[in-house]
């Protein structure tokens, strides 16, 4: 079988497991995370900064075989992120909207010191990372902790951050935690063309970057503004105001028919940001306004 750049990792290893070996040699560590697996040899080429035309000649120069012993030790932890030693990992459990209990605190502390985690680090997604765990332990880790893992990487809806809104905090205009709940449940994890971040901001404020990532809503005194199309990274980008005011009923229809429209029409790795400089933001203004209630 001849492998081509278009084909996911996981698929890949499927067809010839052998080839996880030639992957690792390159400095593909993470074939054992279920996000990353999910990439084409295109995007791991790209992510790793390796020439693809090499990538694809030396898994497709592998012999037929099972996976070595050695190779699959190698394999990182489902659910968790090789560490910059190359030895060890870190995991970040999923928090939705940023809102902890002490019981969950607790747990994740004791967890942390039962495994010897090197460190407890919160995120600037809301999460809280534990970092350098020995490989061994991670399923185990994940096991006691009883959580789900929060999708930190791949081509996927990151976790959705949210700030207190008028629940906790005097300059909140609209409602944030129970929304941002709702967007949590609805799309956390949903596999996308790239990577995908949502912020939701009770007021103008805008502590949850609203304007900056992919879509962010920010409460205003009659509504909420809906942003597309803001990312950070190596090319900054604002977003752009869709839609102004929408009321709270309004907000999921119209976000399912941005993310539809972005689904439909994004080349592959292509942020929304990049669509809209690409093709305009009419289209995706038209097509959200039709969904609204």
């Amino acid at each position: 079988m001849r492998f081509t750049l278009d084909m996911k990792l996981k698929d890949i290893m499927s067809a010839n497991p052998k080839t996880a070996e030639a992957m690792q040699e390159l400095g593909l560590h993470c074939l054992g995370c279920a996000f990353s697996v999910n990439e084409t040899l295109a995007n791991a080429a790209q992510m790793h900064n390796l020439d693809p035309n090499l990538l694809l000649e030396k898994v497709n120069s592998v012999e037929q075989g099972e996976i070595s012993a050695e190779a699959a030790a190698k394999a990182q932890p489902a659910g968790s992120i090789l560490q910059m030693d190359k030895k060890t990992y870190s995991i970040a459990p999923h928090i939705p909207a940023g809102v902890v209990t002490p019981e969950i605190l607790r747990k994740i502390a004791d967890v942390s010191e039962k495994y010897h985690a090197q460190a407890l680090k919160v995120t600037s997604a809301q999460r809280i990372a534990i970092v350098g765990l020995l490989p061994e332990d991670v399923p185990n880790v994940w096991k006691d902790l009883g959580m789900d893992p929060g999708h930190a990487v791949g081509l996927c809806v990151r976790s959705v951050k949210v700030c207190p809104g008028d629940t906790f905090c005097k300059r909140g205009l609209q409602e944030t935690l129970a929304l941002g709940m709702e967007i949590d449940k609805r799309y956390h994890g949903m596999e996308l063309p790239s990577k995908f971040k949502i912020g939701v901001a009770g007021c103008p404020n805008k502590c949850t970057d609203a304007a900056s990532v992919d879509l962010g809503l920010m409460g205003t005194s009659k509504g909420y503004h809906l942003y597309v199309g803001g990312n950070g990274g190596v090319k900054p980008r604002q977003g752009n105001i869709l839609l102004e005011n929408l009321q709270k009923e309004q907000l999921v229809p119209v976000m399912d028919a941005v993310i539809a429209y972005y689904k439909e029409n994004a080349k592959p790795q292509e942020r929304i940001g990049r669509l809209i400089d690409r093709i305009g933001i009419d289209g995706l203004r038209e097509f959200a306004e039709k969904a609204m209630p």
